[in-house]
């Protein structure tokens, strides 16, 4: 009797975990309902209908979709374009036991209804982590849901959680072997030469595509040369949405001519632990870093990111990094974007090695113009409300951040400036900046910058902040409103020079070259209201030589001080 009673207590115990039990469980793709894959040729004409099996397994799903594909890859192309077919899928999921290999001519396209998307594709979580590898140009993916199902909770205690994993990714175009290290790719990496450049991958589209539940990126490029991702919907930005990712909703390394439009990313959590931070990225481009040797002529092997377009996007809620950023990247405008709810919302530098005491290979043709920073009113409605984003209590520590490096390689023989940086006509807004160095825009390192036409308000420290070493320099025409001092009691400015050796020679080496450039100009023509000081030096600084257009007594052009007295 004993026995059975505790049989049955024992079977009470389990049955009435079972509901617990079942939310602990990560979630998994759902069984496959799409039921037709069709063939059509690049007039857009239906050549075959393909119908999947009632209870279609998972790896008959990936082998008939892959077959597909390479159907349609070998019709006649279109000289103009390239095209040879789509492989379009119908209203459903297709739940894959691995991933989809996409080929050159091919589009992989879903079904739209009524203005959604209904058809999603899901991987298992036990096959490889990638849903879609593009290996080959002249490719397209539009109208798809891509369901990556991240682990949702720690898998030892149970504790609801998100993870970080850089290989789960919902897009992957690069034809580089990603299993292999950085140091692994040293000696077989395509170089900048003419004959590496043919091998990268090239007219690659994504266009209205849903990505979400990556615990690594939404999309990633490497090594190609024309991607376009773009949605439809230029208003709200809801047609291209990549949501819910472990490390960046889209990242580029060693990627030219690249155009993002009309994205919205959203969502970035856990990043990869750095230090002591955590590191994520709504759209970052950059170029693979070699960790193990301090070799300019190895990590000159993988080049930079060239000629990117990140225009007209929306990036919210990255409470733990930047929003929109390059690391190194030459001839990159960053425009119209909206950035929400981020730590970091624009940053532009060089790369970091030996543990962030050094950096080198800064960027240089940088515009950063038309974008608004948490919140400005279109219309009658602000960006929070326009975008459907909820304003939570992220707090944003810098605006705009540009800056060039220590040196401009691995030689470590030269200083490297950021050159030609266009810093126009953007709103920054409740910048709560901690630091009497950070502010709405700050610039350091810089040759030739102009910021011109912003609007900087509600924030702490400093509206226009310079650090050290910035030559020839133009400020015009900003409007700097409401800066506050911080609860650390630092001056507050609406312009801060924070650092030494802004303009003087290029080299800043003083005691053989004499201060000699008188071109910085800040102008006397821009908007000061309830910002402390409208110009402030901060003490300690020193050769800082500005042109007296801002009414600079030339007792003080030249040391540290305030515009009316030295602290």
């Amino acid at each position: 009797m004993w026995g059975s009673i505790v049989l049955f207590i024992l079977f009470t115990a389990v049955f009435f975990s079972l509901p617990s039990m079942t939310l602990a469980v990560n979630p998994v793709c759902e069984p496959t309902t799409g039921t037709t894959i069709q063939l059509l040729d690049n007039n857009n004409t239906l050549i075959e209908t393909t119908t999947l099996a009632p209870n279609s397994t998972t790896s008959s799903v990936r082998s008939t979709m892959n077959s597909a594909i390479l159907s349609v890859s070998k019709f006649s192309k279109n000289g103009a374009t390239g095209k040879r077919g789509t492989v379009l899928l119908s209203e459903g999921n297709f739940t894959a036991s691995a991933f989809i290999v996409m080929r050159s001519g091919v589009t992989l396209e879903g079904t739209m209804e009524n203005g959604k998307l209904v058809t999603t594709i899901c991987t298992e979580s036990r096959s490889d982590p990638v849903t879609i590898k593009i290996l080959e140009s002249q490719a397209g993916i539009k109208n798809l849901n891509l369901d990556g199902k991240r682990k949702t909770e720690d898998t030892v205690t149970g504790e609801p959680r998100k993870y970080y994993a850089s290989r789960h990714r919902g897009i992957q175009v690069t034809a580089i072997d990603q299993t292999k290290s950085t140091d692994e790719l040293a000696s077989t990496y395509p170089t900048t030469d003419k004959d590496a450049d043919a091998k990268r991958l090239k007219h690659i589209t994504i266009e209205d595509v849903r990505i979400s539940g990556y615990e690594g990126y939404g999309i990633y490029l490497e090594h190609v040369d024309g991607v376009t991702i773009t949605g439809s919907d230029t208003i709200h930005k809801k047609s291209m949405n990549i949501t819910d990712i472990g490390y960046a909703g889209i990242g580029g390394v060693s990627a030219n001519n690249v155009t993002v439009k009309h994205t919205t990313v959203t969502d970035l959590w856990p990043g990869a632990t750095v230090g002591s931070v955590q590191q994520s990225y709504g759209m970052a481009f950059s170029h693979r870093k070699v960790n193990t040797r301090d070799d300019a002529k190895t990590q000159a092997m993988f080049p930079p990111s060239h000629t990117i377009v990140v225009d007209g996007n929306v990036v919210a809620n990255n409470p733990t990094w930047e929003g929109i950023d390059t690391h190194s990247g030459q001839n990159v405008s960053f425009t119209n974007n909206v950035i929400l709810n981020t730590r970091f919302p624009i940053v532009v530098g060089g790369m970091e090695y030996d543990a962030g005491k050094m950096s080198a290979y800064p960027p240089r043709d940088i515009t950063i113009s038309g974008n608004r920073i948490n919140s400005h009113r279109v219309g009658i409605q602000d960006d929070y409300e326009m975008y459907d984003i909820e304003k939570n209590d992220t707090i944003t520590e810098r605006g705009i951040a540009v800056t060039g490096s220590q040196f401009t390689d691995l030689t470590k023989r030269e200083m490297g400036f950021l050159e030609s940086i266009m810093i126009k006509g953007n709103y920054v807004g409740y910048v709560k900046a901690g630091e009497e160095t950070q502010g709405g825009i700050s610039i350091h390192v810089t040759k030739n910058a102009i910021i011109e036409n912003n609007t900087i308000e509600n924030s702490f420290n400093n509206g226009i902040v310079f650090l050290s070493s910035n030559k020839s320099t133009k400020l015009q025409r900003n409007k700097i409103h409401h800066v506050d001092k911080s609860e650390h009691n630092f001056i507050p400015a609406g312009i801060g020079i924070r650092g030494s050796h802004n303009n003087g020679n290029v080299n800043n080496d003083y005691a053989a070259l004499p201060l000699t450039f008188t071109n910085t100009l800040i102008e006397n023509d821009h908007t000061f209201d309830q910002v402390g000081r409208e110009i402030h030096f901060q003490a300690g600084t020193s050769n800082n030589l500005l042109n007296n257009r801002i009414g600079i007594p030339p007792a003080f052009k030249n040391q540290h001080g305030s515009i009316f007295k030295a602290d």
